[in-house]
Parts: structure tokens; C-alpha cells; sequence
């Protein structure tokens, strides 16, 4: 318990200045009296009597020689010059001089290296003095010093011994600040005579002659000091009378006065300034009525003084601050004497004695009165200024003045304040050696900081401060005590038991040195009790918990309470102002503690009666505490805590919000700046997050959320309670995040875990709790997200969390939860049996270890129960089911009515029987789980994102009613338990707050059984799942992270929802639905480029949200940061955050658009006839392989589409492309000629013979393929039989990726005059193994075929220069390009996919983030540029299809590898067609492929495959 602080103060003082003293002085033992008794300050030297021990009894027959002096900041101070130093070492009878020593006022530092001899004998006086020589009448003054040589000799021989010195009363000069004496030794008898230091003895008149010279110095010193305190005074006086009696035209007499007294105090005067700052005021008095400008000047040029040589804190240099502030106000207004005599008083600015400065301060440790603490430190700290080094009351106030600024700490929380504190502790070490004082500073530092050292500095200190103590000495225990206490903290920084053990050893010393009848003892029994019971919570041992429990009793009793009735007390206490506690003013403490112990003891054994008790004992301490009294904020707090305590064991809200009532008020107690604000702040968030969990009331969990956060701002970097505050609010946002499902929340929990357990390293107590909360939350984003790196971390943290809780711990039952549940998980994601069945061992460990009445009994029984289903999931074996279902029904039962986990257990009870009866068939089964789900139901709030595993279970629950014959209709026939099972699978879809992903699974169920059952929701299933999947890509930063989270999904999923429109028989909405879900990626990057130029003309909201829309268009568009392998996954993850961030706020954006006039289907999916423009120049074929039928759609410009089924299925697709893929590898001509025979006549000959009354013979034609149809070259589909059909003699073929990609192909372009025209060729790229021969002719033959200038303005880039960047420069700079060099597809990172250059690929990623809005055609003369990923079909990815996204209107590319012979001639036929007439036309493009296919079909030399792997693409 927190005992008050007392000043230490001295019988009487004198304010007169003390005369010069330079000594060496005895060490005197007193103990401080200003710290809490545990850490109080009790060190004392050995006794000056002490028998003579082994080392100075070696002594005898050594010769110690002092062989240096060194003396520091002698001259400090001096208020006279001083003509020199000398110093004189007398012992026994014989004296010694030194030689005198000439210095300047500014030399730090005076040494004598001289050797004077010691006598051998231990005990022998030894006098050091040092002697100033002064210049006033040329006297000298002396002080001594007395020692012993057995001190000087403590050290080894030529160490240095400091010496420090204080003054006597009266004593007029400053002292050096230390002597340091060399001391060597050699044996007595060697000779060393010629170079000692000859002993000098004054004769009787020397020393009469010096006595009376230095009588007389003292006279004069008092004469002078007298007469210039006298014009002082009396100048003081006449400005008081002046400003009294309005007689401002006598100011000229205290300004002359203070003017003289001022030419007596020359520079370096301590009173100098006050007297500057006197003289100052009477100018600007004088010039209030006269204005004469030279007063101002003057008073100005004194001010600057005052303040450039006075500490900043003292009131002296504050004075000087404003009244430079009024001479500034001089030409602006005129001064009234009036307001100066207000502001400034005229008496003397001496400083307080130091006992009138301990009086104020011990009145503000009493009071909580902040101007107060802040004046009573300022008035120390020029009391400091005033009592220099030398003064006997300076340790005092060092000491004092170092309590106070820890006052100030600990009710305001200032760094400098507690820095200031031990620096003061430091320098009065010097003067009185306080070890323990120190020692508390450093470990209240390190309890603000966490520097462990500041923690080390201090046990050292309090180790030496216990070995001044010897066994029989009366402070002994108490010094124990102190080491024992901050030996703990080190324990709780960094968990060595080692520390803890010598704790507990220290503390049964010091209660061995208090026997019984002692006043302390029951306070040695406490402390002892709390390590006791420390060691109990790290190693488990019950006896160690039950030995504490026995000796709180024991202090308890040695505090009884007296027979005064307690309920009169109360009364009494909230009448009165003042009221005296009942009974012994301890017994508060002792109450709390038992309970606490009561309370640890409730939490390892589940006895439900020693929380009562605890209660109870709680309650009597807290009536001990009346308003007012300084511990009853504490007192509160632990009442609250057993309350809440019992309500997580009962169940009672009463006792919840009882604890919520008794926070609030020690909140209340603790202002702003309290050092205990922060966990009290703590405490009430944890009690309203309860509550929370109990009642869901959102606007509780707000609150906790924001309590934490002002505690973790009052936690800076450092303080030893940060990491518990960083670890609490991740909670709490975990917690919101399961409420409501912001990913926000998730992301902001794991990066305050993460900061957390970089705080607590190894050896820390708490590491391991910070281990499990850490991969608690990678767990639930896991669950949220997918990414499966999160839950293998998850996994790793909690291995190293549980092999840090051995067997006895406490908490090992938790952690081994926390590691079943992370495995139980991996086994559900990946199937690995060996993870189950250790979860499963590790649940049976947790529960043994949580016996009948233990909190977490029903926690550990759920966990068990789901592991054991999930084993007869995956093996079949009945008796795990079984054993599950009674746990279940155990679980359950000790959570009742109100239980914030009863709905959860609910659910998992009926999952379990819902399993048996799909296994057993007993129909009770059934109808128990229905029960009990649509019971869970309603014990969750409408936002709780628990909704979403019910629903789900619920429907599960009708499914197996409608596949059983239960009702009486027979299997299959129950539509109403269809259609209910149907009702609750959206709803789970449709929970918001659940968040993305596991809506999306929810979805992608629906349109699971909405197929299998072929229900009237299937098609908005299927809307349902591509709207969440769209969603959930949008908030990935990365294409490349897109296209892997797209893998996780179904690739059918657009051509399956279409499928399902075109059997309702509506075509239009198969072509929007196929619009919508495909090309997912493409379309979430070309959002970002949509041009919003329509807005400026809709007013300045309209244009301020253009702008924002483009910010953050930008800022999305921009490639995400690539991160090294050591790159901190806290970076990372903020990144992840700020991104999502981001999307958020564009989302936002972009709703506001939508609400402007025109613009309310502003990035929506197009409607059909939005659409239906893509076919202005042509018909659309789009091509829908889905697993119940292939489709193709014919889109007319302007009649309604046509859809055909097609005489193929999926099967015979998949049969199909993989025989034109193997035919093509290996060149065999005539299986290529039976796969083309194939295409045609189950696919483009059906839609050949639709198109004949749509189009007319040699129009052009685009195909839009989905699914596997990508795959295949529809432009070479022919039948191989005499008169056959061939597509290619029929209609100019083209490809589009999508509908809307066409679209914008076909926006109007700028027209340059002249084409810029650029030839890419790369032979040789890095790492290629072959050359490509015909790159540099194919170059030449493009420049020769192209018009001449100006309609062309042709440059090349050769395979020497053609790099990455040159590149990419060269493709921003010309809108018309050909490359022709080696490329490559990545069929496992298709957006790798590249054109290989001279030092790096230029990827398909490069690409995509290039705005090629303006570009009008490319050529890719390389192999594969437009063959997409077989794992996502739809989303197109391939080089051609990247330049067509990113704006390149014409494309050409390639299906396969491509060999030069045939790119020579393609060429050279395409351009030729393509140029004609001298002029350059992107749309001419898809005819001159055409025709140059033709040619080639002609030249039998060239392969089949060869003649069709080129394609166009665009318009």
C-alpha cells in the first residue's frame, strides 16, 4: 500500500551566506523519510568504532603516500579573486604544505603533485585543508578537514579518493566541489626522504599573525557586505514608499540607490541579478510618468542580463520575461506605475529557508493543487541556485526537490520530470549518501520507460545500499525489503526465476528480523505473501498459494479492527469533510490482500466460496476508504474486479454492472496525468466489453474501444504496462471486428499484438499470453481472408506460447486450447489427419487440467466436442460422435439462460445431432438440432456475425429434412423445407458484418444447392456470389495476389449464372450476367481510368467529387510496394490496411457520384443495351461452356440476340482443346485436321447457319469466347471434305475479350498527322538460348512496307539497344508499334507473362499499369501473346488482351510458337494489305491478317498449325 511522502526539514536555518569551507566531512547515517516504506532509505555506514578488521590490520608496517591532490571548481562561486591555493595534510603532530598554486576564476581544476607521507598506523587523524589566498587586505583563510588513513587507504594503491566537502555555517566562500587524493603505498622502512614533502611547523606567532589576519578579513568581508546590503534595503524601501504614496516624482532616489548597490555586486555576484532586476522596474516606473526613452533602454539592457545568467525555471528569470514584455508594450501605449506596483513587489528575492520550502511542500503532497506543486518547485529549485554546493542544506533540498518533481510525475506523467528527479538523486548522493532514494527513482523510470538498465542500476544500488546494512542493524529488513521489491519487478520484465527465488529468500530474512510484536511485521508478511503468491502464478505450485493465503491471515490478524460500529462509520464519513478511518489505518491493505489471494486461489481450484469471501473483504476494506482518502480509487478498482470475476462464474448482470458503477467512480478519482489513469481506464474497458459480450450493445463496446485507446496514448514507447494496453486494444477491435465485420478492426488487432509481443521478449512472464493473442487474431483473419500463411503462423506462435507454460502453470490449459483450435483449423483447410489428432489430445490435456466448477470447464468441453465431430466427419467412427453429443449436452448445461456463449453452444449441440441422425436416420435427432438452432437465433442481435453459422446450420438442418421422409410427403417432395433451407442460406449471405469472405461462401453454397435442387434462386445465387466476389477482389492490392485469391473460387461461376438465364429463356441477362462476372480483374483496373470529363458541367460538388475520384483512382492505381524477405510483416499488413482504407473511401466516392443527375448507373454493371453497341460494325458470338449445356449467343447492332445450343457438352470441349493443344506440340498435321473438322461442326458451323440471315457473306464477325472456348481457334474451324465450309472464306474473323473492351476500342482517338510508328526487335535476350535470325530483317521489312513520311514517322529500336526501359519509353512515346522477339507465357503468374528484352522482361504487369489510352495498333511477333490461364479462363490474361485493357484499340498476336519463316512471309503479306493506299487505318487490320492468312493457307510448305496461330483482336 502507498504510504504519503514526507519532506525532510532541519531544526533551524540561517539565511545569511555561509564563509568559505573546504572539507572533507564525516558521513553522518540519515535515513530519508521521503519514499514509501518498502522503499524507504536506510543505508548508514559502518560505525566509526568498529573493530579493526583483516585489511587494516595489513596495514601496519605499510607506508601510504599521498602522492596527488586534485581539487575541482574551487573558484565557483568566489565572490572575491583569489591570489592562489595551497594545501596543508596535517597528521598527528607533523604538518605538511603544498606549494601555492596561482589560478584564474574561470580554471575548473587545481593540482599538487607533491608526495607527503602518512603515518602507518590505521588509526591515526589526518587534517586536509586547503588554504585561499584573497586579495582584500591579503588575508588567508583557512578550513580542515578530518579523515583517517585507514579510509584514505581503502582503495588499491594509486587509486584516486574522492573527498567531498561541505561548508560551515557562516562561511562566506563556495568550496571545490571534491578533493581527489592518490594514494600509494610502500613498505615503512624504504627510504624516500629526498623526495617527500618536508613537514612544515608554524611557529606560535605565525599562527597568532594568521589568526589575526584572517579575524580581520572576516571584519571587512562583514563591512562590505553590509554596506551593500544596506543601499539595497533602503533602495527597496523608497520604491515601496514611493508606489505606496503615488510620489512617482521621487524615483530618482531608489533608481540612485539601487544603481549604487548595484556597482558593489560586479559580474559574478549572486546577488547581481536580483539587483539588476530592481533597478529595472524603478526605470520602467519612472519612465510610466516621465517617458524618458533612456530608461527604457537602460531597463532593457539590465533585463537582457538577468535573463541570459538565471535558470529558466527560476521566479527571478520570470520576473525579467515580464517585465521584457512591458518594455516591448513601451510605443505602443504609454506604462501605468499603478500596474508595475501590482506586478512587482518590492521585497527582498531572497529565497526561503529550506525549512519554510519543506513546510510548502509537505502541504503539497497533501494536496492535489498543481499551481502549488508547480510554485513550491520553482521556489526549490532557486533556493538551489541561492544554496550552492558547499552548503550543509543542500543535500536537503536536492532530495526534496527530487520527491516533488516525482509528484509532479506520477500526477502528470512529464519524462523530464522523473529525469530531472534522478539526476537530483544523483547529485545528493554526493553530499548524503541516500542509495535507496536513487534506487526508487530508477525503478519508477524504468516502470515509465522500460529501459532495463535503469531497473539493474537500481538493484545494484539497493545491493549496496543493504551491504552498509549488517546483520543486527535496526534498518536492515527494510533495505531487504527495497531489494526484494525491485528484484521483482526485474522478474516481471524478464521472467528469470532466479530473481523471483532471491525475492522470496530476501523476504523471509526480513520477516525473520521482525519478530512477533514488531509494528512492521504484518507489513514483512504482506510482501512476503505477494511473491509467494507471484511464484505461485509462474510455477503452479499450490503451496506456494496456500503459504500466502496462511500469512495474510497472520498480518490480517495483527490489524483487528476496533469495536466502533462500521454502518455509524459510513454515516458519518459521507457527512462529514473529515473523518478518521475505523480501526488500524492498515487494515485496508491486509483486507485486499487476503482477498486477492482468495480470488487466485478461486481461479486454480473453481470454489466459488472463496470469491465470496473475497468480496466480502473487499467491500469491508473499501468502507475503510472514505471519499477522499487517496487509496480508494484503488480500493474500487478491486471490488470491481471481484464482481466481474463472479459475474464470468455466475452469470449475474447485476454484479457486471455493479463493477461497471464502482470503475466509473475511480476513473472519476484519477484526473488527467495521473500516473494510475491509464490502467483504471483499462479496468472500465475491460467491464463495458463484458457487457458488451453479455448484452451486445454496441455503443459499450464504442466506449471500451475508446477508453483503451486514451490509455494507450498515456503508455508511451517504453512504459512497462504498454504492451498490456497494446494487447487490450486489439481485443476489443477483434471483438468489434466479429461484431461487424470491418476488416479494418482484424488488420489494427494484429498490428498492436505484433507491436505488443515485440515489447515482451524472450524471458518475459507474459510473452506467452501475448504469443496466443497474436495468433488468435492471425487465426480469425485466416478464418476472414483464406490466406493460409496466417494460420501456419498461428500455429508456430502457439507452439512457442505453450512450451513457455510447463505442466502446473495456470494458464497451460488455455494455451494448449489455443493450439488445438489453430490445428483443428489446418486440418479443416488442408485434411491432414495428424493435425486432428493431436488437437484432440491436446483438448483431453486441456480439459483434465480444468476440473468440475473451473471457469473455462465449458469452453474446453465445446472444444473437445468439435474436434471428436471432426474426426467422425473424416474417419466414420460413431463413438467420437457419441462422446462429442455428450459433451455438447455437459458444455451446454453450464452455460445458462443469459450466458453470452449459450447460443454457440446451441449451435454446436445441434450440428452434432443433426450429424447423427444423416448417420443413424433417428428422426428425435432431427427435430432437437431444429429446436435448438432457431433458439440460438434468437439469442443474437440483428448485426452479430454468429448469425451467418446459424442460418447456415439451419439450412443444413431443412436439407435433411427434405431429403427424408419424415414429414410424409417422401423424399424429395417437401418444398417447404426447401424453400426455408433456400430462405436461410441467403439471409447468411446477406449478414453484412460477417464480412466478405465468408459471405462469399455462403453464396457460393446457395448457388451449390439452389443447382442441385434446381431452385427458382439459382440465378440470384449466382448474382449474389459475383457482386461478394468482386467485391471481396477489390480490396487486394496486387493483380497479381487478384488472380491467386481468384483461383480459390469457382472459374464457372459467370458462365454457370448464364447458363441458368438462358434456360429461364432470358438471353439478355445471360450477356449481362457473362458481362459482369468475367474479366474481373481487367475491369477493376480499367475502373480506375473511367474519364469523368461529363461532370464538370453538373456544378461544384459534382467537380470537387471528380477530383476526389481521381485522387484516389491514382493512389489505387499506383503498383503496390515490393517487400523484401525481411520486410517486417507489421509493414506490410499496414500497407494491406491502408489500401483497403482506400477502397473504402473510392467506394464512398463513387456513391456520391451516382446520386448526380446522369449519372445513376455511373461504374455499374452495364445494362444489355448499353452493351449492344459493341456490335455496330458486326455481329457478337459469344460462346458459353457451362456444366449443364454450351450455348452461343448471337448479339445483332440492332435486333434482339439469338441463343443456339450447341451439339457439345463440356466434356467434349475439354476432349477437344486438349487434342489441338497435343497436335499442335507435336506437328501432327492430320489430328489438327480432324480438331478443326470437329470445331466447325459442333460449334461455328450451328452459328454459321444462324448468321446467314444476319450478315452478309465477307463482313466481319467477333467471337467472344468464355470458359474452355478460349482455348480453341475459332477463325480456322473449317470442314475438311471436298466442298467443305471454311470460316475463314466466309467472314473476316476477329476476338474480343469482352463487350466493354470493344466499346472503348471504338472511342474516338486523336489523329495525328503524322503516325508515330516504332519497331521493337530483341534477337538475343538475357538468358535466351537460341537467336532469333529473322528479328533484324523483320525490323527492315516493317520500315520498308510502312508509307514514307510524313504520314509515317518510322523509328526502330535493334536488339543492342532494345531494353526494358527503352522499351517501355518507346511504347509511351509512338501509338503504332510492332515487337518481334522472344516471348513467354506463365500459365502459373500469367501477369508475369512477357516480351523478353535485352537485361529484363517486359511483363504483362508493365503493361497493365501503362495508359495507352491513345494507341492505336500492335503487332506482337512473338510466341503465345494471346493464350490465357486454363485455371481462370474468363479472366483473359495474355499479353494481347493486356494491350487491348490498357487501350490499344488493334492487336495482333499469337496462339502457340511461332517459327521465323512464317512470321517473315505473315508479315510481309499483312503489311502490304495493311498499307494500301498509303494511308494507316486500325480497323484495317483484322482484312489484312484475313487475306494474309489466305496467302498462306496456299503455300503447302508452311505447317497448318503455322498458317492459323495468328489472331486479331479489337476493332
Amino acid at each position: 500500500m502507498a504510504h504519503r511522502q514526507r519532506i525532510s526539514s532541519t531544526p533551524s536555518e540561517s539565511d545569511s551566506f555561509p564563509a568559505l569551507s573546504l572539507r572533507t566531512p564525516p558521513t553522518p547515517s540519515t535515513a530519508s523519510s521521503t519514499e514509501p516504506l518498502q522503499k524507504q532509505d536506510n543505508e548508514e555506514p559502518n560505525h566509526p568504532d568498529h573493530t579493526q578488521d583483516q585489511a587494516e590490520m595489513r596495514l601496519s608496517g605499510v607506508q601510504q603516500i599521498i602522492t596527488a591532490i586534485r581539487a575541482t571548481d574551487l573558484t565557483l562561486g568566489l565572490r572575491r579573486i583569489p591570489a592562489g591555493f595551497h594545501a596543508v595534510i596535517k597528521a598527528d603532530d607533523v604538518e605538511y604544505q603544498t606549494s601555492n598554486l596561482s589560478v584564474n576564476l574561470d580554471q575548473a581544476v587545481v593540482e599538487w603533485h607533491e608526495r607527503i607521507p602518512l603515518p602507518c598506523e590505521p588509526r591515526s587523524k589526518v587534517r586536509i585543508s586547503v588554504y585561499v589566498l584573497i586579495r582584500i587586505g591579503s588575508h588567508a583563510l583557512s578550513r580542515r578537514a578530518p579523515s583517517h588513513v585507514r579510509d584514505l587507504s581503502r582503495r588499491t594503491t594509486g587509486s584516486q579518493r574522492k573527498i567531498a566537502s561541505s561548508p560551515k555555517q557562516q562561511e562566506v566562500v563556495s568550496p571545490c566541489t571534491s578533493l581527489f587524493l592518490t594514494v600509494e603505498q610502500q613498505l615503512s622502512d624504504q627510504n624516500d626522504a629526498a623526495h617527500l614533502c618536508p613537514p612544515t611547523i608554524p611557529t606560535s606567532p605565525d599562527m597568532d599573525a594568521l589568526a589575526m589576519r584572517t579575524d580581520a578579513g572576516h571584519r571587512l568581508l562583514a563591512r562590505y557586505r553590509r554596506t551593500q546590503n544596506t543601499l539595497f534595503n533602503l533602495a527597496t524601501a523608497k520604491f515601496v514608499s514611493c508606489q505606496a504614496e503615488g510620489r512617482y516624482l521621487d524615483l530618482d532616489d531608489p533608481v540612485s540607490l539601487f544603481q549604487d548597490a548595484l556597482d558593489l555586486r560586479p559580474t559574478g555576484h549572486p546577488d547581481r541579478a536580483v539587483t539588476q532586476l530592481h533597478l529595472a522596474i524603478a526605470l520602467l516606473s519612472r519612465f510610466a510618468k516621465r517617458e524618458f526613452q533612456t530608461d527604457v533602454d537602460a531597463a532593457k539592457e539590465l533585463l537582457s542580463e538577468v535573463i541570459n545568467v538565471c535558470h529558466a525555471n527560476s521566479h527571478i528569470y520570470r520576473a525579467a520575461t515580464i517585465a521584457m514584455e512591458t518594455c516591448a508594450l513601451r510605443s505602443a501605449r504609454g506604462i501605468n506605475a499603478n500596474d508595475l506596483g501590482q506586478e512587482w513587489h518590492a521585497p527582498s528575492m531572497l529565497p526561503l529557508s529550506p525549512n519554510q520550502l519543506a513546510h510548502q511542500a509537505q502541504r503539497c503532497l497533501e494536496r492535489d493543487e498543481p499551481s502549488a506543486l508547480d510554485e513550491v518547485i520553482s521556489l526549490h529549485y532557486d533556493a538551489l541556485g541561492y544554496y550552492n554546493a558547499w552548503h550543509a542544506c543542500r543535500g536537503q533540498l536536492l532530495g526534496n526537490l527530487a520527491v516533488m518533481l516525482g509528484t509532479r510525475f506520477e500526477r502528470r506523467g512529464s519524462d523530464k520530470d522523473l529525469d530531472d528527479a534522478i539526476a537530483l538523486c544523483r547529485e545528493a548522493l554526493a553530499l548524503r549518501p541516500s542509495l535507496n532514494n536513487l534506487a526508487n527513482r530508477l525503478s519508477s523510470r524504468f516502470d515509465h520507460r522500460g529501459n532495463g538498465k535503469d531497473l539493474d542500476d537500481a538493484i545494484a544500488l539497493c545491493r549496496e545500499a543493504l551491504d552498509l546494512l549488517p546483520v543486527g542493524h535496526t534498518d536492515r529488513s527494510g533495505s531487504l525489503n527495497n531489494l526484494g521489491s525491485i528484484l521483482s519487478s526485474r522478474f516481471d520484465h524478464r521472467g528469470n526465476g532466479e530473481d523471483l527465488d532471491d525475492t522470496i529468500a530476501l523476504c523471509r530474512e526480513a520477516l525473520a528480523l521482525l519478530p512477533v510484536g514488531h509494528t512492521d511485521r504484518s507489513k514483512s508478511l504482506n510482501n512476503l505473501a505477494n511473491r509467494l503468491s507471484s511464484r505461485f502464478d509462474h510455477q503452479g505450485n499450490g503451496e506456494d498459494l496456500d503459504d500466502a493465503i496462511a500469512l495474510h491471515r497472520e498480518a490480517l490478524a495483527l490489524r483487528p479492527a476496533t469495536g466502533e460500529d462500521l454502518d455509524d462509520a459510513i454515516a458519518l464519513c459521507r457527512e462529514a469533510l473529515a473523518l478518521l478511518p475505523v480501526g488500524h489505518t492498515d487494515r485496508s491493505g491486509s483486507l485486499n490482500n487476503l482477498a486477492n489471494r482468495l480470488s487466485s486461489r478461486f481461479d486454480h481450484r473453481g470454489n466459488g466460496e472463496d470469491l465470496d469471501d473475497a468480496i466480502a473483504l473487499h467491500r469491508e476494506a473499501l468502507a475503510l476508504l472514505p471519499v477522499g482518502h487517496t487509496d480508494r480509487s484503488g480500493s474500487l478498482n478491486n471490488l470491481a474486479n471481484r464482481l466481474s470475476s463472479r459475474f464470468d462464474h455466475r452469470g449475474n448482470g447485476e454484479d457486471l454492472d455493479d463493477a461497471i458503477a464502482l470503475d466509473r467512480e475511480a476513473l472519476a478519482l484519477l484526473p488527467v496525468g495521473h500516473t494510475d489513469r491509464s490502467k483504471s481506464l483499462n479496468n472500465l474497458a475491460n467491464r463495458l466489453s463484458s457487457r458488451f459480450d453479455h448484452q451486445g450493445n454496441g455503443e459499450d463496446l464504442d466506449d471500451a474501444i475508446a477508453l483503451d485507446r486514451e490509455a494507450l496514448a498515456l503508455l508511451p514507447v517504453g512504459h512497462t504496462d504498454r504492451s498490456k494496453s497494446l494487447n487490450n486494444l486489439a481485443n476489443l477491435l477483434s471483438s468489434r471486428f466479429d461484431h461487424r465485420g470491418d476488416g479494418e478492426d482484424l488488420d489494427g488487432a494484429i498490428a498492436l499484438c505484433r507491436e505488443a509481443l515485440a515489447l515482451r521478449p524472450v524471458g518475459h512472464t507474459d510473452r506467452s499470453a501475448s504469443l496466443n493473442n497474436l495468433a488468435t487474431h492471425l487465426s480469425s483473419r485466416f478464418d476472414h481472408r483464406g490466406n493460409g500463411e496466417d494460420l501456419d503462423d498461428a500455429i508456430a506462435l502457439c507452439r512457442e506460447a505453450l512450451a513457455l507454460l510447463p505442466v502446473g502453470h495456470t494458464d497451460r490449459s488455455g494455451s494448449l486450447n489455443n493450439l488445438a483450435n489453430r490445428l483443428s483449423s489446418r486440418f479443416d483447410h488442408r485434411g491432414n489427419g495428424e493435425d486432428l489428432d493431436d488437437a484432440i489430445a491436446l483438448d483431453r490435456e486441456a480439459l483434465a487440467l480444468r476440473p468440475v466448477g473451473h471457469t473455462d470447464r465449458s469452453g474446453s468441453l465445446n472444444n473437445l466436442a468439435n474436434r471428436l465431430s471432426s474426426r467422425f466427419d473424416h474417419r466414420g467412427n460413431g463413438e467420437d460422435l457419441d462422446d462429442a453429443i455428450a459433451l455438447h449436452r455437459e458444455a451446454l448445461a453450464l452455460r445458462p439462460v443469459g450466458h453470452t456463449d449459450r447460443s454457440a453452444s446451441l449451435n454446436n449441440l445441434a450440428n452434432r445431432l443433426s450429424s447423427r441422425f444423416d448417420h443413424r436416420g433417428n428422426g428425435e435427432d432431427l427435430d432437437e438440432s431444429r429446436e435448438n438452432l432457431l433458439c440460438a437465433l434468437t439469442l443474437l442481435t440483428q448485426h452479430d456475425p454468429r448469425r451467418l453459422i446459424v442460418h447456415k446450420s439451419i439450412a443444413n438442418v431443412y436439407l435433411s429434412f427434405r431429403r427424408s421422409e419424415l414429414d410424409g410427403t417422401g423424399a424429395g417432395e417437401n418444398t417447404d423445407s426447401l424453400n426455408d433451407a433456400m430462405h436461410h442460406i441467403k439471409a447468411a449471405a446477406s449478414i453484412i458484418s460477417a464480412g466478405l469472405l465468408p459471405r462469399l461462401r455462403a453464396s457460393l453454397l446457395w448457388v451449390h444447392h439452389a443447382r442441385q435442387h434446381s431452385h427458382g434462386t439459382q440465378l440470384e445465387a449466382c448474382t449474389t456470389s459475383m457482386q461478394l466476389l468482386d467485391a471481396h477482389m477489390s480490396v487486394t492490392a496486387s493483380v497479381s495476389s487478384r488472380h491467386n485469391a481468384m483461383k480459390e473460387f469457382p472459374s464457372t461461376l459467370a458462365v454457370d449464372a448464364a447458363s441458368c438465364a438462358l434456360h429461364s429463356g432470358d438471353v439478355t441477362r445471360a450477356v449481362e450476367l457473362l458481362e459482369q462476372g468475367r474479366t474481373i480483374i481487367w475491369t477493376q483496373m480499367t475502373r480506375l481510368r473511367t474519364p469523368l470529363d461529363g461532370l464538370q458541367a453538373c456544378g461544384d460538388h459534382a467537380v470537387t467529387l471528380m477530383k476526389k475520384f481521381r485522387d484516389l483512382s491514382s493512389l489505387l492505381g499506383k503498383p503496390p510496394s515490393s517487400h523484401p524477405e525481411r520486410t517486417q510483416r507489421v509493414d506490410v499488413e499496414a500497407e494491406a490496411t491502408r489500401y483497403r482504407r482506400l477502397v473504402g473511401d473510392w467506394n464512398g466516392t463513387v456513391e456520391e457520384i451516382r446520386k448526380v443527375e446522369g449519372f445513376s448507373r455511373f461504374l455499374l454493371p452495364p445494362l444489355f443495351s448499353d452493351l449492344q453497341d459493341a456490335a455496330r460494325d458486326g455481329p457478337i458470338i459469344m460462346l458459353v461452356a457451362s456444366q449443364s449445356s454450351c450455348d452461343a449467343i448471337i448479339i445483332p447492332h440492332k435486333q434482339p440476340p439469338t441463343s443456339i445450343q450447341l451439339p457439345t457438352d463440356i466434356q467434349k470441349l475439354a476432349k477437344l482443346v486438349l487434342t489441338l493443344r497435343e497436335s499442335v506440340e507435336k506437328e501432327t498435321g492430320h489430328a489438327l485436321v480432324e480438331a478443326l473438322n470437329e470445331l466447325w461442326n459442333n460449334v461455328v458451323g450451328p452459328v454459321v447457319e444462324k448468321l446467314r440471315g444476319l450478315v452478309g457473306l465477307g463482313s466481319r464477325i467477333w467471337w467472344c469466347p468464355t470458359s474452355l472456348f478460349n482455348f480453341l481457334p475459332l477463325h480456322a474451324a473449317r470442314e475438311y471434305r471436298n466442298g467443305g465450309k471454311s470460316l475463314s472464306q466466309l467472314y473476316i474473323s476477329s476476338y474480343t475479350p469482352s463487350l466493354t473492351a470493344l466499346i472503348k476500342a471504338r472511342a474516338t482517338r486523336d489523329r495525328p498527322t503524322s503516325v508515330p510508328f516504332v519497331a521493337i526487335g530483341q534477337n538475343c535476350p538475357a538468358g535466351a538460348s537460341s537467336t532469333l535470325d529473322a528479328v533484324e530483317p523483320e525490323l527492315e521489312l516493317v520500315g520498308k512496307l510502312l508509307p514514307p513520311p510524313p504520314t509515317v514517322s518510322f523509328s526502330k529500336i535493334t536488339s543492342v539497344d532494345a531494353t526494358k526501359s527503352r522499351a517501355l519509353r518507346a511504347l509511351r512515346e509512338n501509338t503504332w508499334f510492332h515487337l518481334a522477339c522472344h516471348g513467354t507465357q506463365r500459365f502459373d503468374e500469367p501477369f508475369n507473362s512477357a516480351f523478353l528484352m535485352r537485361d529484363q522482361p517486359l511483363s504483362l504487369l508493365d503493361i497493365a499499369q501503362m495508359d495507352l489510352s491513345q494507341h492505336h495498333f500492335a503487332f506482337l511477333s512473338a510466341c503465345e501473346t494471346a493464350v490465357g490461364d486454363f485455371r481462370t479462363p474468363d479472366e483473359v490474361i495474355h499479353l494481347a488482351a493486356g494491350l487491348q485493357f490498357a487501350g490499344v484499340r488493334s492487336v495482333v498476336g499469337t496462339l502457340w510458337k511461332v517459327n521465323d519463316d512464317t512470321v517473315q512471309r505473315l508479315v510481309k503479306a499483312f503489311y502490304e494489305t495493311f498499307c494500301e493506299g498509303g494511308t494507316m487505318n486500325p480497323k484495317r487490320a483484322a482484312k489484312a491478317l484475313h487475306r494474309a492468312f489466305q496467302l498462306l493457307a496456299s503455300e503447302e510448305d508452311i505447317p497448318l498449325s503455322q498458317r492459323i496461330v495468328f489472331v486479331h483482336i479489337g476493332i
